[in-house]
């Protein structure tokens, strides 16, 4: 990067008001956004080891690949339960303080990758870019808001490289063994750690190979072996029923299947993924408004990588030459590893764009008057888009609006010992304790039948997926909620069947005209 008066920025103030800021807006958004399924799932497993001392989720119904889940939760990696159980102890639990410990490590993400943009490019202003960057960042701010694993995984990977930047200019051993520690940390918390593997041992040959022993790399290496030992004496509690959980979910919506097949990857990669994340397609469940405004973030990523790519001066910079590898690293580990494309996934490689976009507008900014003007203008927009979709979500208040009237009409109608069959964050207003049960198949081959059953989008999708891979389920489904059930309630997303029954009808019914 060219030397300027901006390259030794050094306000104190700006990082932590960054830091605030973002905060500020995933306590909003958390306090506003509807639960979602998976923050129920997690949220079970979480409650159970922090109250009852079990590993178990209750809240699934143990099928399936999920076989024995009510007493060991083997699904996914380990670590992010316990880190909720702990919290639990001391915060208290609640789907909001759930969602603050997401908030916790977006802020840890958040600084990781300040201080490891400012030791790559050694470029204050860089990093403060790329930190405002995030702080505002739509997809990095719902997932500081989200109950789920997605932003821990990233802020330890993140962290290991901030930490290696930090600590290698003193002591290579410690910086490598500090780092290391992160990325077995981040892969114990989501299979996506193992991005972070091969990003930080990219980083370490590139910089410090001749400093490197043998004695060292291997000692390095500890942390594997502590954290193998400590799942694998986890694992053998149930070793048979970690085969079929954790070895279903991977195999479960086509995770792995792109893996021989790279080009479907790469296609499914920017039209499932990229496309469906920065609103260039239909709503995803939950999401509404001009969603097709987040485009433009994904187009302003495209202008910073093209400025990069194009300008000799920036093209010859160490720096860029790693972001751009690091780049690759992160594109082709997601694109290959993850079928189901997931939006929470791009938590681990926005950061990268964001760093891209950073270098491109301070390069502008730096050049000429027209750059300086031009460049202000697109970070403008980037982030007025960004901070406005996240207003106007918190202005919709899901929570209050869609969620609450839900769960206040099977609370008002419900008696002691009484189930809701329905998606897993229903648990949030009803309890964790049997009070919900995530089974959209109703009762099939189980024949037990809850009093309310709840249909939302989630719900929805799963039926008709039911419908096209099992129709014997559906049928069943559809068959029993017109025989046993009656229609109380249907407003804003959710429709509530009760079990019929002699009792009278509820006096709060609620039904769309």
């Amino acid at each position: 990067m060219p030397d300027g008066v901006s390259r030794k920025l050094r306000p104190r103030w700006i990082l932590p008001v960054l830091l605030v800021v973002f905060a500020a807006l995933c306590v909003g958004t958390s306090l506003t956004k509807r639960p979602w399924s998976d923050e129920g799932w997690f949220a079970g497993a979480g409650y159970n080891l922090a109250f009852h001392g079990k590993p178990g989720t209750l809240v699934l119904e143990p099928r399936g690949y999920r076989e024995g889940i009510d007493r060991y939760t083997y699904w996914t990696a380990p670590l992010y339960y316990p880190l909720q159980a702990g919290w639990y102890r001391l915060v208290g639990f609640s789907l909001f303080s759930m969602r603050t410990l997401s908030t916790v490590f977006g802020l840890i993400l958040i600084a990781a990758v300040f201080f490891f943009t400012r030791g790559l490019f050694n470029d204050e202003a860089v990093a403060m870019l790329t930190a405002a960057l995030l702080s505002f960042d739509y997809v990095v701010v719902m997932g500081g808001s989200f109950g789920r694993m997605d932003i821990i995984c990233t802020a330890f990977g993140w962290a290991a490289l901030g930490a290696y930047f930090l600590l290698r200019e003193k002591n290579v051993p410690v910086a490598l063994l500090v780092g290391q520690t992160l990325v077995v940390l981040s892969g114990l918390t989501h299979f996506l750690g193992i991005i972070y593997f091969f990003a930080f041992w990219f980083i370490v040959v590139y910089f410090d190979r001749s400093k490197l022993s043998l004695r060292t790399v291997l000692l390095s290496f500890l942390p594997y072996f502590i954290g193998a030992i400590a799942w694998g004496a986890y694992i053998m509690q149930a070793p048979e029923l970690f085969m079929i959980q954790f070895g279903g979910n991977a195999q479960d919506g086509g995770r792995l299947a792109l893996l021989a097949d790279p080009v479907s990857a790469i296609t499914k990669e920017i039209t499932e993924r990229y496309v469906v994340a920065y609103g260039l397609a239909s709503h995803s469940a939950g999401s509404s408004g001009p969603v097709w405004l987040k485009s433009l973030v994904l187009f302003a990523y495209l202008i910073g990588l093209g400025i990069v790519l194009s300008t000799r001066q920036l093209r010859s910079c160490r720096g860029t030459h790693i972001v751009l590898v690091l780049l690759a690293i992160f594109f082709v580990i997601m694109t290959l590893l993850d079928g189901q494309k997931l939006s929470y996934y791009l938590l681990n490689i926005v950061p990268i764009y964001s760093i891209i976009l950073a270098v491109a507008m301070v390069h502008l900014f730096r050049r000429s008057s027209f750059g300086k003007l031009a460049a202000s203008g697109l970070i403008f927009v980037v982030l007025a888009l960004q901070a406005g979709g996240l207003v106007l979500k918190m202005r919709t208040n899901g929570y209050a609006n869609q969620f609450t009237p839900a769960a206040e009409f099977i609370k008002s109608n419900a008696q002691p010992g009484d189930v809701a069959c329905g998606s897993a964050e229903l648990a949030f207003a009803l309890g964790f304790e049997g009070q919900v049960v995530d089974d959209h198949w109703l009762g099939f081959e189980r024949g037990r039948l809850p009093r309310f059953f709840v249909i939302e989008e989630v719900y929805e999708e799963a039926l008709d997926g039911r419908r096209r891979s099992t129709p014997e389920v559906y049928s069943h489904v559809m068959r029993t909620l017109e025989l046993e059930y009656e229609l109380m309630y249907d407003r804003s997303h959710y429709q509530i069947f009760m079990r019929r029954s002699p009792e009278p009808t509820p006096k709060s019914a609620n039904l769309e005209p």
